[in-house]
């Protein structure tokens, strides 16, 4: 079953601006997907008719086999969850815990159950000590964070993020991106709108481009890159990796190759392809997501034992790895761009120990599969529990 279905939607609104136009288009569960359009071009507009925001002046949106209807948003809303642009729209009670529970409270759920609920969207986006702060003193990705707890905390399967990284800081974005990954890798559906090209070409599985409120095109990150023209009619820019390739290319410091690089390390590659060195390994160390009990499910003296191999680099994807290195006393070398990193010290020879929560642990091993088949390199990666 589809996730996301829109057929045929079109918007205006009571000025008569056109904001969408006869948009189509099919989001997989389970899926990273991205809606990338300049500012303008409809990506909120859309987003607010996946929950019932907004109904359809023309046309159907249907969720997960469903047609939204007026008589059924209380069941929409249970299914996706909707994180604003601006978490000051978003977040309204004197606490963060009180807004956090507000949603299951609305759900006709035993008190029980709306506390183990907030507690574990506090804990999985890593901000329990911010629980009796006033939302008005947070940090804008605090802010952030305790938005997308008191969407968590209804437990959407399909989570709709507007312009998730909008305003933030390096770290607070790529903590942002971690979070979007750890929901995707528990098999929730993920949909971001953004105009950061960067972003969509390394996160998305699939891209919409949307301009002008008309979808001009889909496919996965390579096929829309690729087309240049394509990207400037949509007045955007093509990614940085992209346009550096470019350069590089027109200034002959590499023959041209088929490939288009969306990450430094593909960049890369094309530069040193022909290289060969020995390859040190990523070991992959699992540790169970918030729902599977977090650290707690895990042995410490078996973790003890998996840091006595003594690797060059650690790093820690998730919430719950991260809580794990703490407690063993490590610091992590990486804890953000984690995969790439890794991959990247294994290349210059280096051993690397990743602590991953939950399913992120199958991503660090796609990922380093995937670059094994793309580059023609052996990397080495063990799964040690």
């Amino acid at each position: 079953m589809h996730a996301i279905e829109v057929y045929n939607l079109s918007y205006s609104y009571p000025d008569g601006t056109h904001a969408l136009t006869d948009v189509n288009l099919t989001v997989e569960e389970g899926k990273k997907t991205a809606i990338l359009g300049p500012n303008g071009s409809g990506k909120s507009t859309l987003f607010y008719h996946l929950n019932g925001i907004f109904l359809p002046q023309k046309g159907e949106v249907i969720i997960k086999g469903e047609s939204i209807t007026k008589k059924n948003l209380d069941w929409i809303r249970s299914k996706v969850g909707l994180v604003f642009q601006d978490p000051d729209d978003q977040l309204f009670a004197p606490t963060v815990w009180d807004d956090i529970i507000f949603g299951p409270g609305n759900l006709g759920l035993n008190y029980d159950e709306i506390r183990m609920r907030g507690e574990q969207a506090l804990m999985m986006l890593g901000i329990s000590e911010l629980k009796d702060k006033n939302p008005d003193n947070l940090s804008g990705g605090e802010k952030k964070k305790a938005a997308i707890a008191g969407i968590l905390a209804m437990e959407p399967d399909i989570l709709v993020f507007d312009e998730p990284t909008a305003g933030l800081d390096p770290k607070s974005t790529s903590e942002i991106v971690e979070i979007m990954d750890e929901l995707a890798s528990d098999g929730r559906t993920i949909i971001i709108s953004t105009h950061d090209v960067d972003l969509a070409s390394t996160w998305a599985d699939e891209i919409f481009l949307l301009n002008r409120g008309r979808v001009y095109a889909s496919g996965n990150p390579a096929e829309i890159f690729t087309d240049e023209e394509r990207i400037k009619t949509a007045k955007l820019k093509s990614p940085i990796i992209v346009r550096t390739h470019r350069e590089f290319e027109a200034h002959g410091i590499y023959r041209k190759v088929n490939r288009i690089p969306l990450r430094v390390l593909d960049l890369v590659e094309n530069l040193n392809g022909s290289k060969k060195r020995e390859s040190g390994e990523i070991w992959v160390v699992r540790i169970p997501g918030m729902k599977e009990g977090g650290v707690d499910a895990v042995d410490p003296d078996r973790l003890k034992e998996v840091f006595e191999l003594n690797p060059d680099k650690t790093g820690a994807m998730g919430t719950s790895a991260k809580e794990c290195a703490k407690m063993l006393g490590i610091e992590c070398d990486f804890e953000s761009d984690v995969i790439d990193s890794a991959i990247s010290e294994a290349i210059r020879g280096g051993n690397v120990l990743v602590f991953a929560s939950g399913g992120m642990s199958d991503l660090v091993s796609r990922r380093v599969e995937e670059y094994n088949r793309k580059s023609g390199k052996t990397i080495r990666w063990e799964r040690l529990i």
